[in-house]
């Protein structure tokens, strides 16, 4: 798939996928610019970065955690250790 061929439905949908897109936790979001960016190919990657206005690598994580299929634990968004650190 060429650079060019990458193009996301018509706008409506575009609209719907964005506003879907907003609605997902820090995770999923990761997950779903990372499915994106596999079914884009080649290019995906930074493509999906593009569209979205997220960083590649947030999309390269997405891309990983998928293919290595990881899991948070229960009811956690972030792995242990993730997040901002407390002030001492």
């Amino acid at each position: 798939m060429k650079r060019d061929d990458f193009i996301f439905a018509d706008d409506a949908i575009a609209k719907l996928e964005k506003f879907f897109f907003s609605q997902l936790t820090e995770s999923t979001r990761r997950k779903y610019a990372g499915l994106l960016a596999i079914k884009g190919g080649y290019y995906g990657v930074s493509n999906v970065s593009e569209y979205l206005g997220i960083h590649k690598h947030t999309v390269r994580t997405g891309k990983k955690e998928l293919i290595d299929r990881i899991v948070p634990p229960d009811g956690k968004v972030r792995q242990k250790g993730g997040g901002r650190k407390k002030k001492l």
